[in-house]
């Protein structure tokens, strides 16, 4: 997003919502992201908001067969939701997820792979100011047609481009979800290892010391604000987006029959 117009003449930034954390269970979360998607649609002022899960879940990537949760075992009896975005199998537990929804022209592609680079950077940026250095696994050097194999059931055992990679681990991915004239993109930052998934180190298991969420955030906002240009002011969801977070929780991702629609 341009901050300048004319020659010279610099202007203020689009102003942006951010969502203070909150932890909420997860239909809930899946639903807010939805209904906020749906709000930037239809008034075009971005939306930024980081949250937690109030049990350890499993969330499905979009295409992913229920049945196929035979093939983590670790993770078979906590709690599941599906997703509307796409990808393998993330287990919300130690993690901080964050989304963000911005407004795009009808047709446009451009920003939509634009906004991984830059979140993903913004992120990456963070991490180092705790000792972590976080590299897309594009520059990683590895052989992305073995990384990338989609055959594993686990997200963080995948590897696409702009994925962040700390001493050889997959701490950052995301997955997007675009309406006609948005873009929602979120994604889970792995900061401890979980019981439901001990393979997989979170960034302070990499740093061998503890790495605070709280001191984390307020540095993730002020990177995302430079990156995309964007004044992230904190504010509330509104009534309308609550209302309607209500109704997609209760008709779509509480569902059973959501759940198991593959």
């Amino acid at each position: 997003m341009n901050t300048r117009t004319g020659e010279g003449v610099s202007t203020s930034p689009p102003v942006g919502r951010l969502i203070s954390i909150v932890t909420a269970a997860a239909a809930e979360n899946m639903a807010v992201d939805q209904a906020i998607l749906d709000s930037v649609t239809q008034n075009g002022v971005p939306v930024l908001r980081f949250y937690q899960w109030a049990e350890p879940t499993l969330s499905l990537g979009y295409f992913q067969r229920l049945a196929a949760r035979s093939k983590h075992a670790q993770s078979s009896q906590i709690h599941c939701v599906r997703r509307t975005t796409g990808g393998g199998a993330i287990v919300h537990d130690r993690e901080l997820t964050y989304s963000i929804a911005i407004p795009v022209s009808a047709g446009q592609a451009g920003p939509r792979s634009t906004l991984y680079q830059q979140t993903h950077a913004a992120i990456a940026d963070a991490l180092a100011c705790f000792g972590a250095n976080a590299v897309p696994f594009r520059l990683t050097g590895a052989d992305s047609r073995l990384e990338s194999e989609n055959s594993q059931f686990l997200c963080f055992q995948r590897r696409t481009a702009e994925d962040l990679i700390v001493s050889g681990y997959k701490v950052l991915g995301s997955a997007q979800r675009k309406s006609r004239t948005a873009v929602l993109q979120h994604g889970s930052l792995l900061i401890h290892n979980s019981p439901f998934a001990p393979q997989l180190p979170g960034v302070s298991d990499l740093l061998s010391k503890p790495l605070a969420v709280d001191q984390l955030i307020p540095i993730m906002v002020e990177n995302l604000s430079e990156r995309i240009g964007v004044d992230w002011r904190v504010d509330d969801l509104s009534e309308q987006e609550k209302s309607a977070a209500e109704k997609i929780s209760s008709q779509r991702f509480s569902r059973s029959a959501w759940t198991g629609r593959r």
